[in-house]
């Protein structure tokens, strides 16, 4: 259908703008912009029918037959609209879609807002203050993230590149994604990184726990969807994710988490008056520029602190060093990258800051949907991080 109204009469309509002066211009625009969406109903309806008002053309095929009030939410606002109604057909009209009360644009808007932080009624407050009461509910402003459920069932079918130089698994728990259950479960997240510096989440998968079993299918499914060559795989200090890593990727590096190593070194030399030197030491030890000169400090270290050797907290840091340095075997850019999780924990603190205005879930649906909205939301930076690595690491 051919747009009307607009072309040709714009310029006459707004060579009224001089007369804003005395007034408030959103008021003037408004009303300019409710009269201009009624002309255009009425002339679609003219061209349909094929008769003007009070017009009896030969040509003319339907009656009018009044008008029927119905509101429009748009970016702007509220507009009250006029539809011209005809005695014998139904009518359909390009301004608006059917049963549709709100534009893509408001609805845009809309979720633009829940995604960045605000509870659905502090949104539904939001917008009655700028349009006016009932503009929308909180239930309609949670509803409108239905829209993401084909977009998700779409990226969750898609294929995966099959060439990743980092694969990152890790979990994060929360309450609510599985329907009915008090307790927070674990969701499990793959995120790669790919030689030529993009990076993505490929795919997250709510489960009862993190055991061997969920973690093999979440791992197969990704196999399955394209992911055959991995070259290292980052995770914290799970036995599971190692499991399903031995059984997927077999000849993929296993690189265990230097920030959790530390932490849990740090936790078992609680009380103890040099665990601060000894944590410091440690995380030292991974600034080596080569495996050679990583482990001449590591026989440095052993010396120093030769009175802790059989200390619990040493003897678990010791027995982590082999599977906390396979990073070296990627190209030094990418170091910083392979050392630790920290692409997918980032990506959880922003998480939890956005849904911690409601809490928990209220069904396995929605969780899904909010983790795809802000997947598709907080997009990775990874051309610049990658950059800012290679010229860190030159």
């Amino acid at each position: 259908m051919e747009t009307l109204c607009f072309k040709g009469n714009y310029t006459k309509r707004f060579a009224r703008v001089k007369e804003f002066c005395n007034e408030k211009v959103e008021v003037v625009l408004d009303e300019f912009l409710g009269e201009f969406c009624n002309i255009w109903l009425e002339e679609e309806f003219i061209m349909q029918s094929g008769a003007d008002r009070y017009d009896r053309p030969a040509t003319r095929i339907d009656r009018r037959n009044g008008h029927y009030p119905r509101t429009i939410i748009t970016g702007r606002g509220v507009i009250d609209l006029w539809v011209p109604r005809g005695k014998d057909k139904r009518y359909t009209y390009s301004l608006f879609q059917k049963f549709k009360r709100k534009t893509a644009r408001f609805e845009d808007i809309v979720i633009d807002a829940l995604i960045k932080g605000h509870s659905s009624r502090k949104a539904s407050r939001f917008f009655a203050s700028m349009f006016g009461k009932h503009t929308i509910s909180h239930q309609a402003a949670v509803q409108t993230l239905r829209r993401f459920d084909y977009g998700l069932g779409e990226w969750k079918k898609r294929p995966v590149r099959d060439d990743a130089l980092i694969l990152v698994l890790d979990a994060v728990p929360l309450k609510g994604a599985i329907q009915h259950l008090k307790r927070a479960t674990p969701v499990l997240f793959a995120y790669a990184v790919y030689p030529d510096g993009s990076e993505e989440v490929l795919d997250f998968e709510i489960e009862h726990g993190e055991s061997t079993n969920a973690w093999s299918k979440f791992c197969q499914r990704l196999y399955e969807r394209g992911l055959k060559n991995v070259k290292l795989v980052v995770h914290d200090d799970c036995a599971a994710i190692a499991n399903a890593i031995a059984l997927c990727w077999p000849k993929a590096l296993d690189q265990q988490c230097v920030f959790h190593i530390l932490n849990n070194l740090a936790k078992k030399l609680k009380g103890y008056k040099d665990k601060h030197k000894i944590v410091d030491d440690a995380s030292w030890l991974y600034e080596a520029i080569s495996e050679e000169e990583f482990y001449r400090w590591l026989i440095k270290f052993k010396v120093k602190y030769k009175k802790y050797e059989y200390h619990a907290a040493l003897k678990y840091f010791f027995g982590k060093i082999h599977q906390s340095i396979k990073y070296f075997e990627l190209p030094r850019e990418y170091w910083t990258i392979a050392k630790t999780s920290n692409r997918l924990e980032r990506f959880f603190e922003e998480l939890k800051r956005r849904i911690k205005v409601f809490r928990r879930f209220p069904n396995t649906g929605s969780c899904k949907r909010w983790l795809y909205a802000l997947i598709t939301e907080i997009k990775p930076n990874s051309t610049i991080s990658v950059t800012n690595e290679k010229q860190q690491s030159s």
